[in-house]
């Protein structure tokens, strides 16, 4: 029979070891991870943040909440409707998101200290698993990074159905069992790695509670389906890092995440303890958990292996990927490493004083390595988000000073650009028209395996000292503590600069290349212009004959009645190609080979045309092709 209540204590001292026990993870945890509760948005957040400025429509909603991502994510909860109200109701807050993280965080280690303490029928057991858990360092990137939320939610549902299990084994009434159903269920919201869930109800059961195996099994049902479903939702991407593998690195990313579980990778950065300290307490620890789990394993006594097997079981999903390797992966499997050292730690405590002179070594080895470790982890992204703060509220009020003028940004550094214009932190605040200044991508680092092109964030000098002139534009030096308007110096230098040649790469959807755009075409909706029946491009010719002519855009259905519509391409007058359109509504791309004689030419230019035009109700333009970019390279 599992543990259903603490001992009795006689007098006050219950009610305060009582109250201990479920107070001090919590304030533990908002101690350590202070810095963490005042951190500001960054990286994936604005993607997010942007999602409720693209709901026109009830569908809109639908498709914001529940449509996969192309990597085959379905997050409503964690991510979708996390963003979609939080970000409603106190947009540019990040204050009230953290503390929904903490506040859930804080509800995992009760979770987490609950169920130690009926598996093992102890309250050290069960006091010191959350701690453990929270000083582990690979929760910094969960407990300072909002769009982390989906590994703490993920958690509390894991958890909770885990919860609700045992009360059923413990009290066999079926209500639990359902409730361990919604838990579960409802945790495909939040993570993906719900799916494990099954693996680890079934492995308790066949270790612990044999009875209540066959119980278990439909469980397996849904997380099937689902990975069915995201396998098939899922676009193939055999290069992204987020591509699955199956081959020879797998033991070599477990034993990656085992070491990064008990020891920070990025001790020496964030501590001032010797290099030759986390390798040795990682060896300590490793021989001091896999020998407790033996000896138990020896006297038939399968507990800790089950701890072992929720570590290896919540890791599983992330080892398939070997191309991205991440400490917040380890935010769930960590807390199964939590529940072993609690009951390592308990199992020691309860024999003669070497024993406990030992576990209390080991734990002090752990919270050596880690407290520091998280702490320091904590205040360095809080940091981070704070130069992002400054920066996007930076271009904020100057949107408001200069409601009509473009903004270009000088000063812009390889962690502001992956932190915060990236992932487009300017427009999820509603500021549109910032650009960075030329020459910002020699500061800017490539990242391996995110598919960005640095250069469309680059203004083109060219289109800069057009929008200077016609006082279009206003140039702010970032990296301080507050933007500094330097529009008058940087005209200066501007002038200074030698004959700027035109871009060759054109986005008719940018307000910048208007200057270059023919008469005919129709102002800017959704990042593309449309045409009538016919509109020109001024660009740089090419700079070798072997560079080619790319053009994209998107040719809608009610263009091709009764037949496909036609696309004729002129070069300075003289026809390129003719290019019959495909039939439904379709986005195109396609290149063509320039004449030869083009080469080294300062300008030329490009002529679109369409056979047909029309007009759609409620519209009264003629209607041709809408474009997003023209290219030679």
């Amino acid at each position: 029979m599992l543990a259903t209540g603490f001992p009795r204590k006689p007098g006050s001292w219950k009610h305060v070891s009582s109250a201990a026990y479920w107070l001090v993870p919590p304030l533990f945890c908002l101690a350590l991870y202070w810095d963490g509760l005042g951190a500001w948005f960054h990286h994936d957040d604005f993607a997010w943040l942007r999602l409720r400025l693209q709901i026109e429509s009830w569908s809109g909603l639908f498709n914001a909440l529940f449509a996969p991502s192309p990597h085959g994510t379905f997050r409503p909860l964690s991510e979708r409707a996390f963003f979609l109200v939080l970000g409603t109701l106190f947009p540019g807050d990040a204050l009230p998101f953290r503390i929904v993280v903490f506040l859930t965080q804080f509800a995992n280690l009760a979770l987490l200290g609950s169920i130690v303490w009926r598996l093992t029928r102890s309250r050290t057991a069960g006091f010191w698993a959350p701690l453990f858990w929270t000083a582990n360092s690979v929760l910094v990137t969960a407990m300072t990074w909002t769009s982390a939320y989906m590994q703490v939610s993920c958690a509390f549902f894991l958890l909770l159905a885990f919860h609700f299990l045992l009360r059923y084994a413990e009290t066999g009434r079926r209500r639990y069992y359902l409730l361990q159903w919604a838990a579960f269920l409802l945790g495909f919201g939040a993570m993906e790695t719900t799916v494990v869930y099954p693996a680890l109800a079934a492995g308790y059961a066949l270790l612990c509670a044999p009875k209540r195996l066959r119980s278990t099994l439909p469980l397996f049902v849904p997380s099937v389906l689902f990975g069915v479903a995201r396998m098939i939702a899922a676009q193939r991407q055999p290069t992204s890092l987020y591509a699955l593998h199956l081959d020879g690195r797998l033991p070599q990313t477990f034993w990656t995440y085992w070491q990064w579980s008990l020891a920070p990778a990025n001790l020496p950065a964030l501590t001032s303890l010797p290099r030759w300290v986390g390798p040795a307490v990682l060896v300590i620890l490793t021989v001091a958990l896999i020998g407790f789990v033996l000896r138990a394993a020896w006297r038939r006594h399968w507990l800790p292996l089950f701890f072992m097997l929720w570590f290896a079981v919540t890791l599983a999903p992330v080892l398939l990927l070997p191309d991205h390797l991440a400490d917040y992966y380890l935010t769930l499997p960590a807390s199964g490493l939590a529940m072993l050292g609690g009951c390592a730690f308990a199992s020691a405590w309860r024999r003669r004083a070497l024993w406990k002179a030992a576990a209390a070594l080991l734990a002090g080895a752990f919270f050596l390595l880690q407290l520091p470790a998280a702490h320091a982890g904590a205040r360095w992204w809080r940091d981070q988000s704070r130069a992002v703060k400054r920066l996007v509220i930076g271009v904020s009020r100057a949107r408001e000073l200069h409601p009509q003028q473009a903004i270009l940004l000088t000063g812009v550094n390889n962690d502001m650009f992956w932190a915060a214009v990236h992932d487009g932190a300017f427009s999820a605040m509603g500021v549109s028209g910032v650009y960075l200044a030329p020459g910002s991508e020699l500061n800017i680092q490539s990242q391996p395996g995110l598919d960005s092109n640095v250069s469309s964030f680059i203004a083109h000098p060219y289109l800069v000292a057009r929008a200077l002139e016609r006082g279009d534009m206003m140039v702010y030096q970032a990296g301080g503590s507050r933007l500094l308007n330097i529009t008058p110096v940087y005209q200066t230098i501007l002038r200074s600069s030698p004959v700027l040649e035109k871009p060759r790469r054109i986005d008719v959807g940018d307000p910048l290349t208007a200057p270059l755009l023919g008469p005919t075409w129709y102002p800017i909706h959704d990042g593309e212009r449309w045409m009538p029946a016919s509109a020109t491009v001024q660009m740089a010719g090419p700079q070798s004959p072997e560079q080619r002519l790319y053009i994209s855009g998107y040719c809608p259905a009610f263009q091709e009645q009764p037949g496909p519509a036609e696309m004729l391409l002129r070069v300075d007058g003289k026809p390129l190609a003719t290019v019959p359109l495909s039939r439904g509504d379709s986005a195109f791309t396609f290149d063509f080979q320039l004449p030869r004689e083009l080469a080294g030419r300062p300008s030329v230019e490009i002529t679109v045309q369409t056979d047909r035009t029309v007009k759609v109700p409620g519209n009264p333009r003629d209607l041709g092709l809408s474009f997003g970019v023209f290219e030679i390279h």
